[in-house]
């Protein structure tokens, strides 16, 4: 755990001097059906790291930041293409403020009529564009495989299992496990 620790540590460091708000990266591309879906991931942990004042924090501070980012900023974009219409469905995965003390508090907003190439709901303002919040969806927690701490060959065997990161044990979630949820969605919509 030292060693995991201190790897987040420099982590963290070295991302202070990189990283732009609202930067996401391209972490699948697949299809459903005949539609083309591009999966952006916005890392909390680099959106954190930009403060230079995050990682002087107490652990327990470091921990409530984290809490407060997940729940209100979005973590997942799913951008579905129809192949026959090259219309535009946008999936994003994003924490719900409503729903605290409980791991499962995130939702996905179903987005349509945005005809900007280079959305990004970090920094769009498109609550006049969801068509849907489907408040039921296979994501929780606080860490996920897609997180740049996990990249590195020696961290991925923390994926589906439980770490500790600024004190507390977290669970790091599998893409996969919501991937498949949001294929369901895909499905029925």
């Amino acid at each position: 755990m030292k060693a995991f620790r201190k790897v987040i540590s420099i982590f963290i460091l070295l991302t202070l001097v990189t990283f732009v708000q609202g930067q996401g990266k391209i972490v699948d591309e697949f299809k459903v059906k005949k539609e083309r879906v591009k999966v952006i991931f916005y890392d909390p942990l680099l959106a954190l790291a930009k403060n230079s004042n995050f990682k002087t924090k107490s652990d327990k501070e470091k921990s409530d930041l984290l809490d407060n980012y997940l729940h209100n900023n979005p973590l997942y974009l799913f951008i579905i293409t129809n192949a026959k219409t090259s219309d535009i469905t946008y999936l994003c995965i994003r924490g719900n403020p409503n729903k605290s003390k409980t791991k499962m508090f995130y939702k996905v907003e179903v987005i349509k009529g945005i005809s900007d190439t280079a959305f990004n709901p970090c920094i769009s303002n498109y609550s006049d564009k969801i068509i849907k919040i489907i408040d039921n969806v296979n994501c929780g927690g606080t860490l996920f495989e897609n997180m740049e701490i996990f990249a590195s060959p020696e961290n991925k065997k923390y994926v589906g299992s439980g770490i500790q990161l600024f004190g507390y044990f977290y669970r790091v979630q599998p893409f996969s496990e919501i991937k498949s949820s949001i294929i369901n969605i895909i499905e029925e919509l």
